[in-house]
């Protein structure tokens, strides 16, 4: 079965990682770096990764708008 690729912004559900109720966390899909997958809290807040394994998709789709960071600035010429 092929691993499940997300477009970032949108909420899947972790299958690693469980609310206080047991079921599946939903969170944000932000990238996928070095073999893993990095998710956000729907609410905001800090990243976690999970295998990209674990996530699957919801049965009816739903995004947020991601904010990346900006490109660091170059240093202005003297």
């Amino acid at each position: 079965m092929p691993v499940y690729t997300p477009a970032v912004g949108e909420v899947v559900r972790d299958l690693a990682h469980r609310d206080t109720s047991g079921k599946p966390l939903e969170a944000v899909y932000m990238d996928t770096l070095a073999g893993l997958v990095y998710l956000r809290p729907t609410t905001g807040g800090c990243e976690w990764t999970t295998k990209p394994t674990r996530i699957q998709a919801l049965p009816n789709p739903r995004f947020l708008t991601v904010q990346h960071p900006s490109r660091p600035r170059a240093a202005d010429p003297a």
